[in-house]
Order: structure tokens, then C-alpha cells, then sequence
């Protein structure tokens, strides 16, 4: 075969999910644009994502090849990918690099371990397309917004004892059991089962009215001037006016808020239920269409298979990406 650059320009795939930025505001169009001046840009259409690497879904390409995919060409130079990568995963490229720009909050997610992909791609290959697990790391480009692994239970029972719509979405019986975990009485991991299960399994119209209730509520704190972060009041409204009456309102009061800076990133394993709510930052992941389970704000739901969702309960660490030691690391325990 004939000599070939190894240093070439690629062009990345986009998606135009609905909860991505609009128009020239994305940093996906704005990279999209920068790198063709002939590149258009809708400015009320969503530019979600870009991709690079070689998922199915939305290919990188090679220009000077004549479109061949990034795909085709690793197969025909596998070499390239290092004799330990090649070898580890049957000379495919692991990873998927994305850049994000997100506008509206996505869904409650998690992504299942090896083993667990494993048999689910087993078992129904028709939605789970391959034995791969998902864990990924999102670096900040901007200030970055999402929500990641189940807080300290001292601090959901806090939030069950002084926010009455919450404990009656979730029911007195679920309630107490969330306060006795605190002092030992009952295990945490039980706690958050039997109130995270009592939430998301509850009628949808009793989540609407006290969700409805509870927004309107801290609206006209934040309305008065009065400090609302008792109710994690920034991150209530903005569900609330982007999804109103959807249950993901009431999971900030269960799961961690995480508020990246610039530069700062954060890995999430298997099982870690997360949802990434603003801003723009890059993300790298094993390439897979593993996902173990979606709740949807707004449009429809799937119910979360709890069991499988890990009961993080501490705080999520961020780490510095300028640490490249660091970052090099934790790429060789991700994938």
C-alpha cells in the first residue's frame, strides 16, 4: 500500500439534538464553520454534538481520500493505533471524541460495566448493538452544569425534611425510612432505593401538581431577591421552564450538582446516573450505543432499572485537565 500521511485533516460528523445551542451561540457551529467557510449555519437549528472517531452513527470522514471513513482507514493501517491498542481491541479505535454545546437539560442516564454490556448485548442485540461499556469524561470548555452520582444521604434527608411537595411525591413511609438512614437505622443504600423508586414510579400528574406548586413557590423567592440554594433554586427553574412538571425537577434533590469551570473535568463510571444540563465541554468515551437506562425530561419516559444504578453517596471529584499525567491515567483506566 502506499505511503500515507499521518497527520490529516478529518471531517467530523454533527447531530442536531433538540437540546443543543442555537445557531452561531453553539461552539459546535462555530467549529463546524471554522473549519469550512462554506459551512452555513441555521441560526434557529440545534447544534448539539461533534463527533470524531468511527461510530456508525455519525462517521468522520477523510477529505483527501475522497470521503473514506475514519473506520476504513484505521482497518486498512492498523499500525497506527499502537500494538497495544490494536491488540486489546481487535485493531479497532476504542474511543469517541465529542465536543458538546448544550442549551436544554438531557436526559437521567447511566451506561452499564463490561460485564453487564456484555449480556445485555447478548440477550437483545436489537437494542443493546454491542458488548461495550460507556464510561466517559467531560472536560469543561465553558461553565459547565449537570448532575452526577447520588448525594450524601444527610443531604437528601435534609431536602425530604423541609420541602413538603418532595416528601409528598415520595410518601411518609419513604420518608422516614430516608431520615432513619441517617442515624444509622436503616442502610443508605436502602434509603435511596425505596425513595428514588417511590419517585420515579409516581403518578405522573401528583409529580406535575406538587412540582407545579414547589416551582411557583421558589419563583417568587427568587423574584423577591431572597436566596433560593436551599431548594437548588437556579437548577429547579431552569427544569422547570425548559420541562415543566417533569419529575427530573425533583432528582436535583437526589443527585449531586456539579458546576464545572473552564478546564476542570469529571469521570463517570458505570452505573453513575448523570445528566448534563449547560454549557459546552468535550467529551471522550469508549465508542458503544450502551445505554442502561434513560429518563427522559419531558417527551417519553423509560422506567430506570434501579438495581443496576451505582449509590454513589459523596461528592463527585474534579480534576484538573492541565495535569496531563492525570489525564493520561485516567484514559488507561476508562478504556
Amino acid at each position: 500500500m502506499a505511503a500515507t500521511k499521518r497527520v490529516f485533516e478529518l471531517k467530523c460528523a454533527y447531530q442536531n439534538y433538540a437540546w443543543g445551542k442555537l445557531g452561531s451561540k453553539s461552539e459546535v457551529a462555530k467549529l463546524l464553520k471554522g473549519a469550512d467557510d462554506n459551512f452555513a449555519i441555521q441560526e434557529h437549528a440545534p447544534y448539539a454534538e461533534l463527533w470524531m472517531g468511527t461510530h456508525p452513527n455519525a462517521p468522520t470522514t477523510i477529505p483527501h481520500l475522497q470521503g473514506k471513513t475514519l473506520e476504513e482507514w484505521v482497518k486498512e493501517n492498523p499500525e497506527a493505533l499502537g500494538k497495544t491498542v490494536q491488540e486489546r481491541f481487535n485493531g479497532a479505535l476504542p474511543f469517541l471524541f465529542k465536543v458538546l454545546s448544550v442549551n436544554k437539560a438531557l436526559s437521567i442516564q447511566a451506561h452499564p460495566n463490561k460485564s453487564h454490556a456484555e449480556e445485555l448485548h447478548q440477550k437483545d442485540p436489537e437494542n443493546y448493538k454491542d458488548p461495550n461499556h460507556k464510561p466517559e469524561m467531560a472536560i469543561a470548555l465553558t461553565d459547565f452544569t449537570g448532575l452526577c452520582g447520588f448525594r450524601p444521604v444527610s443531604e437528601i434527608a435534609d431536602f425530604v425534611q423541609n420541602i413538603p411537595e418532595l416528601r409528598s411525591v415520595i410518601g411518609e413511609k419513604n420518608c422516614e425510612t430516608m431520615l432513619s438512614s441517617v442515624n444509622g437505622d436503616v442502610s443508605e443504600e436502602e434509603a435511596i432505593r425505596s425513595c428514588f423508586s417511590a419517585l420515579m414510579r409516581q403518578d405522573r400528574a401528583v409529580v406535575e401538581s406538587h412540582l407545579r406548586a414547589l416551582a411557583a413557590r421558589v419563583k417568587k423567592l427568587a423574584n423577591s431577591g431572597e436566596d433560593t440554594s436551599r431548594f437548588v433554586g437556579d437548577v429547579l427553574l431552569k427544569l422547570d421552564e425548559e420541562f415543566p412538571g417533569d419529575v427530573g425537577g425533583f432528582a436535583v434533590y437526589f443527585l449531586n450538582v456539579m458546576r464545572l469551570k473552564e478546564g476542570e473535568a469529571i469521570y463517570l463510571g458505570a452505573n453513575l446516573p448523570h445528566a448534563y444540563l449547560s454549557g459546552a465541554g468535550n467529551l471522550l468515551q469508549r465508542t458503544s450505543f450502551s445505554l442502561l437506562c434513560r429518563r427522559k425530561m419531558a417527551a417519553h419516559c423509560v422506567d430506570l432499572p434501579l438495581p443496576f444504578l451505582t449509590l454513589q453517596l459523596q461528592r463527585y471529584s474534579v480534576f484538573k485537565v492541565r495535569d496531563q499525567l492525570f489525564f493520561r491515567q485516567w484514559t488507561v483506566l476508562a478504556f
